[in-house]
């Protein structure tokens, strides 16, 4: 009996490692299947790769612009994949007209990047919910679950899945504040969406919940605003290298304010805005609209987090609808576990409703 509580207790205590390289060896026909959608260019996306090899040659050509190549996290873990990692190449590709000297070791780079970085969400989520939540373990890998559907809203080739992963282990490690202070600083250097979903989030607790104990989260999180401010600053303006479609009359960024409002509003008016931004965006609010009915046991989350997803739309007058449903699927972390608690409530009905 001690040795099975043994060896339970030790499971429990590497579950996340485990499940990485379960996941890792499962999952392998998936990172087979994007890295040969990303090498061929089935679909449009943007071409972090590219960074690779402007690290390489200097190429000025590669180089992917600013604040795309500041999200220096991503670029530089892909980059010690490419120099440590040999690459594998795939059969039968058709790469004829855009295809560089490094480019199927570049993309090999990024692909693998994006797969570790599903598989390391997937396990970070298991335990974030078991260990951080007290979610149990029928939601727990409900939400991982619900985690790789979802993820399919975000792109597999850029720097989504490393991002929204790095939020993550934020999350859990909120309640360490050594940790989260470097966290929260760093974000500064992984992607500006990490910074403003903090700043929201820490805001609602702070001016909304009347919860002081988020005080010095918020300053951290305002200080990493400023560094990446700032880096952009002196990157893009006063070094004078620009930014992305800056050379251009009407630049997305530059037109931010002008047609901004009308980017949004797309999202109701086609129909490409119904399946890329209202969609993602209902999913993403309804968990908060369902708890108002389906009342369950324990409560991590403020009625209040519902303005999260709704306040990415700040990033589609800037990117985009069509990215729509990347932005809001940043903030996943945060409601997938009121997901998955309430449909094993619901599943489970007439035993949940005794414990409640």
């Amino acid at each position: 009996m001690e040795k099975k509580n043994f060896i339970s207790k030790s499971l429990y205590s590497y579950a996340g490692t485990i499940l990485f390289f379960l996941f890792f060896v499962i999952l392998f026909r998936d990172f087979l299947y994007t890295y040969r959608l990303q090498i061929e260019k089935f679909f449009p996306y943007y071409a972090y790769q590219d960074q690779i090899e402007y690290y390489l040659t200097g190429d000025d050509s590669f180089d992917i612009k600013s604040p795309m190549n500041l999200r220096f996290l991503g670029l530089f873990l892909q980059f010690i994949i490419y120099k440590v990692i040999p690459c594998i190449e795939l059969n039968n590709l058709n790469i004829d007209g855009y295809g560089y000297k490094n480019y199927v070791c570049a993309t090999f780079s990024s692909a693998l990047m994006n797969y570790i970085s599903l598989c390391a969400y997937l396990s970070v989520t298991f335990v974030y919910c078991s260990r951080k939540l007290n979610l149990s373990l029928a939601e727990s890998f409900l939400t991982v679950l619900l985690s790789y559907i979802y993820i399919d809203h975000i792109e597999a080739f850029t720097l989504d899945r490393i991002s929204i992963l790095y939020l993550l282990i934020i999350f859990y490690f909120l309640d360490n504040k050594k940790i989260s202070f470097f966290l929260i600083i760093f974000s500064a250097l992984v992607n500006e969406k990490i910074i403003f979903i903090l700043g929201g989030i820490f805001f609602i607790r702070i001016i909304l919940e009347k919860d002081k104990k988020y005080n010095l989260y918020i300053v951290l999180t305002i200080i990493s605003a400023m560094i990446a401010i700032l880096i952009f600053y002196v990157y893009s303006i006063y070094l004078e290298h620009g930014y992305f479609q800056s050379d251009q009359k009407d630049g997305l960024y530059d037109t931010y304010f002008s047609r901004g409002l009308e980017r949004i509003t797309l999202m109701f008016t086609s129909k490409s805005g119904l399946s890329n931004a209202l969609l993602p965006l209902i999913l993403a609010i309804a968990p908060y609209l369902i708890s108002l009915i389906v009342k369950t046991k324990k409560v991590f989350y403020s009625k209040f987090d519902f303005l999260i997803p709704i306040s990415m739309l700040a990033f589609t007058a800037g990117g985009g609808m069509e990215q729509t449903g990347r932005y809001v699927m940043y903030t996943m972390p945060l409601w997938l576990p009121i997901f998955a608690q309430q449909i094993i409530f619901i599943l489970d009905y007439p035993q949940s409703r005794k414990n409640v």
